[in-house]
Order: structure tokens, then C-alpha cells, then sequence
């Protein structure tokens, strides 16, 4: 059976406390919160999803 201590050893230094760290700085963003993104003009153009495609198939059916 080990013996557990309950008082440091007086002849170890004590530990010692952790280094301070800088705040962590958040980068500017691009755009002000108000400012609303402008839509892409070619989303508009993009083919349609095949999920769209089955649903509207399935839709047909019934």
C-alpha cells in the first residue's frame, strides 16, 4: 500500500502559474451588420436541384 501525501515536499518549488495571454483579437468584418449582401446574378441562372426535380415527378403521380 502506497502512502499518499497530503503536504508538498519542502523541497519542491512551487508550480508555477500559467503565462498571461494576449486577448484574442477578431478581425474587422468586411461589411457593416446594416448592410445587406447583394443576391448573385447567376443564381438565378443555376440548374435546378435534382431533389426539386424528383419532388416535382412525385408530385405528379398522385
Amino acid at each position: 500500500m502506497s502512502i499518499i501525501p497530503t503536504e508538498p515536499a519542502p523541497n519542491q518549488p512551487p508550480i508555477p502559474p500559467d503565462p498571461e495571454f494576449p486577448p484574442v483579437k477578431e478581425p474587422e468584418p468586411d461589411r457593416l451588420p446594416d448592410e445587406v449582401p447583394e443576391p448573385n446574378p447567376d443564381e438565378n441562372d443555376e440548374l435546378r436541384k435534382f431533389s426539386d426535380l424528383l419532388f416535382e415527378r412525385l408530385a405528379q403521380r398522385r
